[in-house]
């Protein structure tokens, strides 16, 4: 009986930190994939504003100040994510997913002070090669969701979890 006691004592053990394991990746996966998203529909909503040229060249003071509000908040969300994640302790499966997320939101904020810097410039031949500056980065910034992923769905194999 006394050399039983050890055995299930590890035994728990190593069920207990298996089932950690994959709560931790889990738990990792959701808070990242919701960041993700947040940041994706943000830059979405962001980009249909700065499309409309009407707005972007317009001299009114709403209009500048609504663009104004967009640009830093990109630029402020996705600091305080890439702050977040940098605070979360990714699996070893999981680091190409986050080196990906963080490239993604550090996108983002570059997209963010490119759109700042645009509305700050006087002439309208520099606010329109920010503008088309700010369109390209915005093309790239599409790429990211597909690879990212596939990647994701890597991970979550490695790990053992099914995507959604």
């Amino acid at each position: 009986m006394k050399s039983l006691k050890p055995a299930l004592l590890f035994l728990s053990l190593v069920l207990l930190f298996s089932c950690s394991s994959s709560n931790n990746d889990y738990a990792y996966n959701e808070k990242v994939t919701s960041i993700f998203l947040r940041e994706m529909k943000q830059i979405d909503e962001t980009d249909s504003v700065f499309k409309d040229t009407s707005k972007v060249y317009a001299k009114g003071f709403p209009d500048s100040i609504l663009l104004s509000t967009k640009a830093e908040n990109l630029i402020n969300n996705s600091k305080v994510d890439l702050v977040n994640i940098a605070d979360l302790k990714p699996g070893k499966e999981a680091v190409k997913f986050n080196e990906g997320v963080i490239a993604y939101l550090t996108a983002i904020n570059d997209y963010g002070k490119t759109a700042q810097e645009m509305l700050q410039v006087k002439t309208t031949d520099e606010k329109k090669k920010l503008h088309d500056h700010l369109m390209l980065k915005y093309e790239k910034l599409n790429t990211y969701p597909d690879s990212l992923l596939e990647i994701q769905k890597v991970y979550l194999n490695e790990v053992g979890l099914q995507p959604k």
